[in-house]
């Protein structure tokens, strides 16, 4: 899987969370409290 096929992935998840209510605050808040070694997985923006 290519990192623009990620990113396109990526997109579509935080759509469908921001879609079904959850705030960017809410998503990236989620996204932060990640373990960091779950984090070293993912590219974070």
């Amino acid at each position: 899987m290519t990192n623009r096929e990620l990113d396109l992935e990526w997109m579509e998840l935080i759509k469908q969370a921001l879609d079904a209510g959850i705030s960017k605050k809410e998503i990236r808040e989620f996204l932060r409290s990640q373990s960091p070694e779950k984090m070293t997985k993912f590219k974070v923006i």
